[in-house]
């Protein structure tokens, strides 16, 4: 006889709570419609309006998704919330001893699997119950059901790559104790984890029950940064003991050499066996999830990841991995076989020789990975049609490989190339570029207001050649196409100024002669030559974008509340030089209010030129002949992003400007 599953949640409780048993489905069902309802509301303010057809549709789909969830979040309720300590103890017994029959985990490992345990509290229960005649039923319920051997399976062959990679890389890991891998994340058998991880990574269904079980993976379990950041030292001595209880490998009279006595546990660097071990699960996840599960796989392909990951890290212990795997890539010879590209070479040689294998590994990874990207687009465009192949194209190739060029020569040169190699790099694009006429030799103290002049005694040459220098950014990058359309907006920006200059009194022509001249910056101009010269958004873009939205005073955001008033009149005083002696354009910052969103008179004016320009630049058709209503005329919504009082302003004056059209047509 097939039981339901609600029969089969029923025959796991005593009389007085098969009540509120029968009732979990159904609240369970509408606790995913509220939440699924509360995500589309969350999303749809973003998107375009739907007709009522769609939106019905749609919120039929978000029933039909609510009942199929509603069965896991059911069992996962039952397990963690009505079920007695001692029941949910007997249940994953029973669970476990299933899970060593089927060889996800060996009766030796049963004694780590709670080693978490005592970072959990129970509740107090009122009684203590335990319906333990009903094994099967449970198997058929936690097993099968809510399909907990999924995330068993999950579990097993993660450790499977953890094992493989501690295999490859041992000899590299000399802290890392072969216990200490047996032991990785056995903790996620234990229910307390077990069952919100079914409920996320099986079913999809994000619960309180879901969050409570990562918390404790992550809080806990010392390969991971967020024991390290505990609250206090006597917390995270306690999370160490914890974990480091019953520990079999000695060394040095301590658990796998750690002594906790002589940590400094002020500090959020791991203590670094737990380091190393945080390291290989990283390198476990890459080869299982993204490098094909090749068991062939390079050495150096093996431990080559991209640096973003490495930033959970403190900056010394950031550095401490990059340069384990620096080491481990150069051990492998192999990374004198990729194939580089000229440009690609010239660029290493602007590095240390000792950098050269890992950014031949980044070159080698981003390429396959823009190129792989160009085909998933064009087969987005197809939308599967037969007109595509699934091959990259010539074309694609080529698209991937200029991609992955940009990338790596922002990377290059923000990640690696020292402050003062930058200094001396933009000094040349600087030269280049009055000399292009970009640029005014007398501008050129503007650009890096809000970099001062680093101050370095030290004896460190620039050793390269100035024209491979420019080759590389001005040419191959082609920063000289960023510094011209600069160079052409700013002309706009002084026509605007000239046409519109006698309503602006209070504007002088020097503060229009500095307009955006920080974007000739190499901070900004890598990240914007990127987005709008090549047309890839990468984090140097956004890196750039903030910098100069942010930092430069007729923008908007400069003046918003997410900042605080100490570093917006900081930022100003920089842009003003201030500090350096410099003129204020007639204003006076101890006048200023500087905890308001409301912007200084002197660049809102020059904000409302800068829109004026964009519109007669690229909208407009650059006519000469515009009226000033045709000139200040723009969409409502560009004026959204102003305080109300200066989006007030704004309008008032326009409609001065406009007055002026009257009033030359009655002359």
């Amino acid at each position: 006889m097939e039981f339901s599953t609600v029969d089969l949640m029923l025959l796991t409780l005593p009389e007085t709570l098969k009540g509120e048993g029968e009732k979990l489905m159904e609240m369970s069902r509408l606790i995913e419609e509220e939440r699924l309802f509360r995500n589309g509301s969350k999303f749809r303010r973003h998107s375009k309006p739907r007709t009522h057809e769609e939106i019905q549709e749609k919120r039929m789909d978000q029933m039909k998704k609510a009942r199929e969830s509603a069965e896991p979040l059911a069992i996962a309720k039952l397990i963690m919330e009505i079920w007695s300590p001692k029941m949910r103890q007997h249940a994953e017994k029973v669970i476990l001893n299933k899970a060593v029959q089927m060889d996800y985990l060996k009766e030796s490992h049963l004694r780590w699997v709670f080693v978490l345990e005592g970072c959990c509290v129970e509740e107090a229960s009122d009684f203590d119950w335990v319906i333990d005649d009903q094994d099967e039923a449970i198997i058929e319920l936690i097993w099968n059901r809510f399909n907990m051997k999924q995330h068993f399976y999950d579990t097993w062959f993660h450790r499977l790559w953890i094992q493989r990679s501690y295999d490859r890389l041992k000899t590299f890991l000399p802290l890392l104790s072969a216990e200490m891998i047996s032991r990785h994340d056995l903790s996620k058998f234990a229910f307390s984890q077990a069952v919100g991880y079914t409920l996320k990574w099986v079913h999809n269904v994000y619960n309180q029950i879901w969050k409570s079980a990562c918390d404790l993976h992550l809080n806990n379990e010392p390969h991971h940064p967020q024991v390290w950041k505990s609250p206090t030292p006597e917390e995270k001595r306690k999370k160490l003991e914890c974990w480091l209880t019953d520990v079999c490998d000695f060394r040095n009279g301590c658990p796998y050499g750690i002594d906790i006595n002589n940590l400094d546990l002020q500090s959020q660097d791991f203590a670094e066996p737990f380091l190393q071990e945080s390291f290989l699960d990283m390198v476990a996840v890459e080869w299982e999830r993204k490098k094909g599960q090749r068991l062939d796989i390079t050495t150096r392909e093996l431990v080559y990841m991209d640096d973003k990951f490495l930033q959970r890290y403190s900056p010394v212990q950031h550095q401490i991995v990059h340069n384990l795997i620096q080491n481990i890539i150069l051990s492998d010879k192999s990374w004198n076989d990729i194939t580089l590209s000229e440009r690609e070479k010239k660029l290493l040689s602007t590095i240390p020789q000792d950098r050269h294998a890992v950014i031949a590994c980044q070159i080698e990874n981003q390429k396959k990975a823009e190129v792989a990207r160009q085909v998933k687009l064009a087969n987005e465009v197809e939308k599967g049609s037969s007109k595509f192949s699934g091959k990259p194209s010539e074309e694609m190739i080529q698209r991937g490989h200029d991609i992955a060029y940009f990338i790596t020569v922002c990377r290059v040169v923000t990640e690696i190339w020292n402050a003062k190699f930058r200094q001396y790099a933009e000094k040349l694009l600087l030269k280049k570029a009055v000399s292009e006429g970009f640029i005014e030799e007398k501008q050129v103290k503007w650009v890096s207001v809000f970099h001062p002049p680093i101050e370095d005694d030290s004896e460190e040459q620039i050793m390269l050649d100035d024209d491979l220098v420019l080759q590389i950014l001005w040419e191959d990058f082609n920063l000289q196409k960023h510094f011209s359309a600069v160079n052409i907006h700013r002309y706009w920006v002084k026509q605007s100024y000239l046409r519109l200059s006698q309503f602006m009194k209070e504007l002088p022509e020097e503060v229009i002669e500095r307009h955006d001249l920080t974007k000739f910056a190499l901070s900004q101009s890598l990240g914007y030559t990127l987005k709008f010269i090549h047309e890839v958004n990468y984090p140097v873009w956004r890196k750039a974008c903030n910098m100069h939205l942010n930092c430069e005073p007729h923008h908007p955001e400069m003046w918003s509340g997410k900042h605080n008033p100490e570093d917006k009149q900081l930022c100003l005083e920089n842009w003003l030089c201030v500090q350096a002696a410099g003129y204020t354009y007639g204003l006076d910052l101890s006048t200023l209010d500087f905890a308001s969103e409301d912007m200084a008179k002197l660049f809102l004016l020059e904000s409302l030129l800068d829109m004026v320009a964009v519109e007669w630049e690229r909208n407009k058709g650059q006519r000469p002949d515009l009226t000033y209503t045709e000139l200040v005329y723009m969409e409502d919504r560009f004026l959204a992003r102003y305080s109300p009082k200066d989006k007030d302003f704004i309008l008032e004056l326009m409609s001065i400007i406009r007055q002026a059209d009257k009033k030359t047509n009655i002359d």
